[in-house]
């Protein structure tokens, strides 16, 4: 299966954190199993590393070499602009200050239809909600 491993994955995985270890272990144990991340998940881990720890971000950036990278197509956020659109008309409001980038990586994973491996419970809502996005655009066509 292929996976798509959120930002908050990520970072436990640098951190090093046993229970995100055994997990991803465990998935890589599957056959065919390829994990990816987006070029913005990239960005949002690298940054949060302070400026002077070097040899902490070099580590980092040997890491992450070994995710496949997608890149986020227009249609991918052409795609979020509308789902979050659906969203929000429904009431639905993700937490935080980085909606929209929950909504891109959400879409992503969707565009290349990959399973979503996150510790985020906002992405779980969202999971409920594309399936009626997805209805609602069928029986508008």
């Amino acid at each position: 299966m292929k996976y798509f491993l959120d930002t908050n994955i990520i970072i436990d995985i640098l951190e090093k954190k046993a229970d995100v270890l055994e997990k991803l272990e465990a998935i890589l144990l599957e056959d065919d199993s390829e994990l990816f991340i987006n070029r913005l998940i990239l960005l949002e881990t690298l940054r949060t590393i302070h400026f002077n720890h070097k040899k902490i971000f070099r580590e980092a950036e040997e890491t992450l070499k070994f995710f496949r990278q997608l890149d986020i197509k227009p249609t991918i956020y052409n795609r979020a602009i509308e789902f979050s659109r659906f969203c929000h008309s429904r009431g639905v409001k993700l937490k935080g200050k980085c909606e929209a980038i929950d909504f891109i990586h959400f879409m992503t994973a969707k565009y290349y239809n990959l399973k979503i491996i996150s510790n985020d419970k906002d992405l779980e809502k969202l999971e409920t909600q594309y399936n009626e996005f997805l209805n609602i655009k069928s029986k508008n066509i």
